[in-house]
């Protein structure tokens, strides 16, 4: 399973750098500057560049069948829980180059949330291929997800955590060390390829003294992250209402207003870390701050509810740190600047992630990681755990990811009985065969006497029998006693017809589940009390009854 971790990290690398490569190479063609130097465009150009992103992007979801326009982080959670986390490349495919086209296009969403689809592909095809349980499934799926976080922004520890808090919504630790390795795999392998990648220069950052002021300046901070959150949230659940709409009608409303907000504010367009950048490094925005983030939050809130298929995790990152520097702003009369600034927008960008997605380990562990810094953390899990609580109790506002997939019917976890189910193979409750040819010499079924095997299976004209072993010992004794029907000569051998010979019963074979749910699902549908089992590993068969599933589940439950 290790073995597998690793290789969806490094697959999960490689397509993130490839996403680097080809946005940084299209944007060069028209562009200097970096990917995100929209500010450098003349006023036509900014204005023309999203409306046509979102033409192409329309024209390739009218195109394309109904099943392939879903991706994202929620797609994957629903995949995880509805379909055993089998995930269909070609949606990948379509995440990959969509979402290219929306970052070239300045379209304000994130690669990261896409990265994360792509990644778990990745996992559920080599598991597949693999023929893994159901629990190796998911645990691929974990590792490409890791592997994808920790590529994006070289942060191999969350990650993990991302992995667990997020797509998971609970901590797995018999995961744990797969998962790890192909995340340090994955930030390894995009550390080689795109060299380490430096977003925040910190040089001047201290500890942080909980004085008076300082402590009021974390509470406002929160207020306005969580004022932030909400209303990135609202305006995505409010836009979900018009998602059967032409998506020709809601391209064309997100290119206008990216358009629009292109000639005022083009700090908003892309993802938008070169804002924060330009803030790090002591310049200040040529537009108000306080307008941009606004407007950023709304772009982006408007830009994925009305389905650009982008992710959020990065322009959170944005918001939250733009945020943060707002913060430090109002209160730089009693802050010193060189070390605040910096500081309150490390807590913004924590504080702002974990209150959108409900991920305050991730969130947390990503600004130490990212900045390569400790001295944070006492002020950072304070701005973390009042958002979190404010958002959740007080707002009754869950994960992005969790309110989308309920808006439309679905769960974001799964039953725990369904889980168990899920994370039992077949073999926990089947029975070995011996499998005989229809006609078996006499020497070699006297062998039986010896097995611990308590039924045998014989194939007749296509169709499985199977008989209890005692069955067989029998009709071997009965031979004594006289002729028998069921003997056949062949050349020196005498062979007993086990057809004629036993009292068989008719039976199925079917390829082994990958899990328990399924083979519940199995005998729910066809209404029959056993079933032969073709194991894949070992090619032999054994026997799966109704009966034993009841007592398994009876027993351990």
């Amino acid at each position: 399973m290790s073995l597998f971790g690793a290789v969806c990290g490094l697959l999960s690398a490689l397509v993130m750098a490839l996403l680097y490569w080809l946005i940084m190479f299209l944007s060069q063609l028209f562009m200097a500057g970096g990917s995100e130097a929209f500010e450098s465009l003349p006023v036509w150009q900014r204005v023309l560049i999203p409306i046509v992103a979102c033409f192409v992007l329309a024209v390739i979801f009218t195109l394309l069948p109904a099943k392939l326009r879903s991706v994202g982080v929620p797609y994957v959670v629903e995949r995880l829980n509805y379909h055993q986390g089998i995930l269909p490349v070609l949606n990948a495919v379509v995440q990959f180059f969509t979402v290219a086209i929306s970052l070239i296009g300045g379209l304000s969403i994130g690669k990261e949330g896409p990265a994360v689809h792509l990644g778990a592909t990745f996992g559920s095809y080599l598991a597949q291929h693999g023929r893994l349980p159901q629990y190796g499934v998911e645990t691929l799926v974990a590792c490409g997800v890791a592997g994808a976080i920790a590529a994006a922004f070289q942060t191999p520890v969350a990650g993990v955590l991302f992995a667990f808090e997020v797509i998971f919504i609970e901590y797995r630790m018999g995961m744990a060390l797969p998962v790890l390795l192909s995340s340090v795999v994955g930030m390894l392998v995009s550390e080689y390829l795109l060299g380490r990648i430096e977003v925040f220069d910190i040089d001047h950052l201290s500890t942080a003294q909980f004085t008076p002021d300082f402590f009021i300046a974390c509470l406002a901070l929160v207020g306005f992250i969580v004022t932030l959150a909400f209303l990135f949230l609202k305006v995505q659940k409010v836009l979900w209402r018009v998602g059967k709409v032409s998506v020709w009608w809601r391209f064309s409303l997100v290119g206008g207003v990216t358009s629009v907000v292109a000639i005022y504010l083009p700090e908003t367009l892309g993802g938008g870390y070169d804002s924060l950048i330009a803030l790090l490094s002591g310049q200040t925005l040529v537009s108000s701050l306080l307008a941009v983030i606004i407007v950023k939050t709304l772009l982006t809130s408007v830009s994925i509810g009305l389905g650009i298929p982008g992710g959020m995790i990065g322009p959170t990152f944005v918001i939250g740190g733009l945020a943060g520097a707002q913060a430090a702003f109002m209160f730089d009369s009693l802050l010193p600047y060189n070390h605040e600034m910096a500081l309150f927008i490390l807590l913004g960008m924590a504080a702002m992630m974990a209150a959108c997605f409900q991920a305050p380990l991730t969130a947390l562990i990503a600004m130490i990681e990212m900045t390569h810094t400790s001295e944070v953390i006492v002020p950072a899990m304070l701005v973390i755990v009042l958002s979190c609580l404010i958002m959740r109790l007080l707002l009754r506002q869950e994960s992005a990811f969790v309110q989308r997939l309920k808006y439309v019917g679905l769960s974001s976890s799964m039953s725990p009985f369904k889980r168990y189910l899920q994370h039992h193979t077949v073999m926990s409750v089947a029975e070995p065969v011996v499998v005989l040819p229809a006609h078996e010499s006499i020497e070699r079924l006297k062998d039986l006497g010896s097995s611990v095997v308590d039924y045998v299976a014989f194939e007749v004209s296509g169709q499985w029998m199977l008989a209890r072993r005692e069955a067989v010992l029998s009709a071997l004794q009965s031979i004594h006693l006289g002729p028998s029907p069921f003997l056949v000569v062949d050349g020196e051998q005498v062979l007993m017809d086990l057809s004629k010979a036993l009292d068989c019963t008719p039976s199925m074979a079917i390829p082994e589940p990958t899990s328990l749910e399924k083979m519940l699902s199995w005998f729910q549908a066809s209404g029959r009390a056993d079933v032969l089992i073709e194991v894949r590993r070992t090619e032999k068969m054994c026997l799966v009854s109704r009966r034993q599933l009841d007592q398994f589940l009876l027993k351990d439950n």
